[in-house]
């Protein structure tokens, strides 16, 4: 087996709607050993030599833009030019025929059967464009797929219950932490203004909404905190910090005010109510922040004891734990050195490995299934055959 999971280069195809981190950080080594054709609906390339590059037109709705990028692999497939395809956060729901891996950064399902048990009944229709628009893709192409990767045990556990799929068939390969993150905490300076952060999506599920309301309220708090990202409670956001002049909202910004911003904090909050694997956090964690979060698994799991817990949705008690921090000097830089240890041990060079191991083991399952199958009978049967791997 182990001769046969090195064997031969692969034709790939990689499929995601935009450049993801995943892809940034995978695909330069894989496509140095395997022939990979990048199909995307996105501007940005990862930094990797490719033996092609697929564009799909930009499309308002996700589900659009799913066909149109399956459309263009079922293509490369029946055209005899890949053996199979890997596909990012569900947006190949429309291949036919081609055996593929999903990769699973988070469940969308999961987080709107969370929302929906927080709200009345008679308000859960309000759920239903959601499911039909992100979760009814999702089922389909994780019950479809020949392996699931997921990059946390909690999305795991999330990704077998709601999807009903064999435990053996979803394989968890967390994330890493980069080097530059890591770097980040020798670069910073003494005696520093304490500085609060947030990284992430202005969203309710990340719940940053009343934990900023909650700080403002709390004007003896002598910190400065800084909110990075964008999205649809973008306006509630300014108008919640608007006079205060603590509190800097940021918008989307670029990787290296990002690491001005992490040398120069040195509190993350995490107010989110539900994540697949929460590469912010582990950004800060790398880059040596005390951090603290909401209680759910993956932030147990990835954050472990090195950092504050509170109870999901408590933002004050949240904002009480950053208050503590901000007059405790002592114990932030405890709290910073765990994290960034701990951050040290998520590693994308293990990551690369195990998803390229994955891949060779699943390509040889999938040929020897085809190999095993009884050939269809010539009629009666037509059309029902396993899929044909074609090599050049």
């Amino acid at each position: 087996m182990r001769d046969r999971l090195a064997g031969p280069r692969l034709r790939i195809a990689w499929v995601e709607e935009w450049m993801s981190t995943l892809a940034a950080e995978i695909l330069p080594g894989l496509a140095l050993r395997h022939d990979v054709t990048y199909v995307t609906a996105g501007e940005e390339l990862p930094a990797a030599p490719f033996v092609r590059v697929v564009r799909g037109r930009r499309r308002r709705h996700m589900n659009l833009a799913g066909f149109e990028l399956s459309r263009q692999v079922n293509r490369l497939y029946d055209d005899g030019l890949i053996d199979l395809a890997m596909v990012w956060a569900s947006i190949g729901f429309g291949l036919r025929r081609v055996p593929f891996i999903n990769l699973e950064g988070t469940s969308v399902y999961a987080e709107i059967e969370l929302f929906a048990s927080l709200v009345p009944w008679y308000r859960r229709a309000r759920f239903l464009p959601g499911l039909v628009h992100y979760a009814f893709p999702e089922m389909a192409c994780n019950r479809r797929a020949a392996r699931v990767i997921v990059p946390s045990e909690a999305l795991k556990r999330d990704i077998v219950r709601l999807h009903r799929l064999p435990e053996e068939r979803v394989a968890v390969v967390p994330h890493g932490a980069e080097p530059e993150h890591l770097a980040c905490d020798a670069q910073r300076e003494p005696g520093q203004r304490p500085g609060i952060l947030f990284v992430g999506r202005l969203h309710f599920r990340k719940g940053i909404l009343p934990v900023l309301r909650e700080f403002v309220r709390r004007k003896e708090i002598d910190a400065d905190f800084y909110i990075v990202g964008d999205g649809p409670d973008r306006a509630a956001v300014q108008e919640a910090a608007a006079g205060d002049g603590r509190v800097k909202v940021l918008g989307t910004i670029g990787r290296e005010t990002l690491k001005s911003i992490l040398t120069a904090t040195q509190i993350f909050v995490l107010p989110t109510y539900y994540e697949g694997f929460g590469l912010a956090l582990l950004e800060a964690m790398a880059s040596g922040h005390a951090c603290v979060c909401y209680d759910i698994p993956v932030v147990r799991e990835v954050l472990g004891d090195c950092g504050i817990l509170v109870h999901l949705g408590n933002a004050a008690s949240l904002v009480d734990a950053v208050a503590d921090l901000v007059r405790d000097g002592s114990r932030v830089a405890a709290l910073s050195a765990r994290a960034h240890e701990r951050a040290g041990r998520f590693s994308w060079d293990d990551a690369r490995s195990a998803i390229e191991r994955i891949v060779r083991e699943t390509f040889v399952g999938l040929e020897s299934g085809a190999r095993s199958r009884p050939r269809p009978a010539p009629q009666s049967q037509a059309g029902e055959s396993g899929p044909e791997f074609r090599r050049t």
